[in-house]
């Protein structure tokens, strides 16, 4: 891992290298998350996303589930069948 070192001005500001700006496509406005981890500072571009549009496709899912099973117990039905199949030594034909 390369390494470069900058300098932190009087107001707490630093730059980053244009090598980085340019490979994480930084450029002014563009937002980072800070966090600290024992003495290491780490910054992570954010990513702006929008929220989908009310007329999104996506929502016609919404209540799709709403069958007694829910998310969750489609997994624990969808696991109980592969598990049955394991124990009955066979193996299902996908």
């Amino acid at each position: 891992m390369q390494y470069e070192l900058v300098t932190l001005t009087s107001k707490g500001q630093l730059t980053l290298p244009k090598e980085y700006r340019d490979k994480l496509l930084l450029d002014k406005g563009s937002r980072l998350s800070v966090a600290v981890k024992g003495d290491v500072l780490m910054l992570k571009k954010v990513y702006e996303v929008e929220p989908l549009a009310e007329g999104d496709p996506i929502w016609d899912m919404v209540g799709v589930f709403e069958d007694g099973f829910g998310a969750d117990g489609v997994s624990e039905v969808h696991d109980a069948f592969i598990a049955e199949g394991e124990v009955a030594g066979c193996k299902k034909p996908w």
